[in-house]
């Protein structure tokens, strides 16, 4: 399970050639990724102490990668907004 790498956007006029961008999200989950890890560390050492205390939830790192688990259903998900005057296209893949 992988996020999306790319997002490929595309705007323009219904009847005429639309313009497309590609952005790089690799980038991105490259910066993000020691934010990602610090919180992974920090939700098992909550989880850990919680359980400790005797509290009733204590499944944040669960959460946690199921939110992740969320981001990675996104991949292949295609966004299509019509209007009157323009249509936007956005693919992530």
């Amino acid at each position: 399970m992988f996020p999306p790498m790319l997002l490929y956007l595309r705007a323009g006029k219904p009847e005429s050639q639309r313009v497309g961008l590609w952005l790089p999200l690799f980038l991105v989950w490259l910066i993000l990724l020691p934010i990602v890890l610090f919180v992974l560390a920090l939700t098992i050492l909550a989880d850990v102490v919680l359980y400790l205390v005797g509290e009733r939830y204590h499944h944040y790192t669960l959460l946690l990668l199921g939110c992740f688990g969320v981001l990675a259903a996104t991949r292949g998900m295609t966004v299509r907004v019509y209007s009157s005057e323009n249509v936007v296209d956005i693919d992530l893949v």
